[in-house]
């Protein structure tokens, strides 16, 4: 009986193997730029859209009140109280007014508006007084429930390319209260000055005056320069060397909003105090800032959504900050 061997190939050589992973070695390195651009570019359009609905938010706030919310209400750590400070501390943010507009009706009737949402009633103790409220604190942000409320972190005002830690620390000055919550942060505030003086807004020139701050009653017929010409929410990161990131429930040390005028976009470096920047975090409070490459989202009056470029003019921003400023300018959109 005659025997049939069938020959079998031996798998790949040495040489082969060598040659296809470099091949996939050069297609992933071709590939992997083009992968981390599109998903950059998803998660800025998604950072865009939450600050598109908070815009909307707005808009709908001042068609059923008549007027855009304030910044925030009853600061009990702000500077010179006995200029101007609140008698009843309440240190809740703005964007509290705007959760029924945001799908978040549910969280907005769990707030017990009858409480503070933070219980600071002093600023930084080393420097920058007095900061210590004449005023009395409303009911307990502890005892009310609202520590853990404002603690919850809320997709619309998170946008997904920050890497930030995502709620503040639990320090004297920045914490709620005495619970272990601390309050969850936002990438999106309103456009106020960089002063945290007592009841700034109230006495700011009018044609410098931002469109919110402490106690601000903006209505729309007050932008005289324009809805569409004058910013209303800037972005800003969630990590800060000096001071803290934004918190969306309450007011604490310095959390005043966003000074686009003042201080420009991304800025990362200051040679006192920072000793080694890095580009996820901004060098101070108040800035606006993003990691979209070298530009910032920002949120006008007329609930339009624009990236500014960090090279844009800085005259040019603080025209577009003020509201009431009437002078004329390029637009850089």
């Amino acid at each position: 009986m005659r025997r049939f061997f069938i020959q079998r190939r031996a798998g790949f050589t040495l040489v082969e193997l060598l040659v296809v992973i470099a091949i996939i070695g050069v297609l992933l390195a071709l590939l992997l730029p083009a992968v981390q651009q599109a998903r950059a570019s998803a998660r800025r359009a998604h950072c865009a859209n939450n600050l598109k609905q908070v815009g909307l938010a707005l808009q709908n706030h001042h068609s059923a009140k008549r007027r855009f919310p304030p910044a925030g209400e009853g600061y009990g750590w702000c500077r010179h109280p006995m200029n101007g400070g609140t008698a009843v501390v309440r240190n809740w943010n703005g964007l509290l007014y705007l959760l029924p507009y945001l799908e978040q009706q549910q969280l907005y009737e769990q707030i017990d508006f009858d409480s503070a949402t933070a219980n600071t009633v002093a600023g930084n103790p080393k420097c920058c007084g007095p900061n210590e409220t004449l005023g009395a604190l409303l009911g307990d942000a502890v005892a009310s429930g609202n520590d853990a409320l404002v603690a919850q972190i809320l997709p619309v005002f998170v946008c997904p390319e920050d890497i930030g830690e995502p709620h503040a620390r639990n320090s004297l000055m920045y914490r709620v209260g005495s619970s272990d919550f601390t309050g969850a942060k936002t990438n999106y505030d309103f456009s106020t000055a960089n002063a945290y003086t007592c009841a700034h807004w109230a006495r700011h020139d009018a044609g410098e005056r931002r469109m919110f701050g402490e106690d601000s009653n903006t209505d729309a017929a007050m932008v005289t320069d324009g809805l569409s010409n004058t910013v209303a929410m800037a972005e800003t990161l969630r990590d800060v060397a000096n001071g803290e990131g934004i918190t969306w429930g309450y007011r604490a040390w310095v959390m005043v909003g966003i000074d686009l005028g003042n201080y420009g976009i991304n800025q990362w470096q200051d040679p006192y105090y920072i000793s080694r920047p890095r580009r996820s975090q901004l060098r101070s409070w108040g800035h606006a800032g993003s990691l979209h490459s070298d530009n910032v989202h920002v949120l006008m009056a007329d609930a339009s959504v624009h990236l500014l470029q960090e090279s844009t003019d800085a005259r040019v921003l603080e025209l577009l900050s003020s509201m009431a400023d009437g002078e004329a300018f390029d637009s850089p959109f």
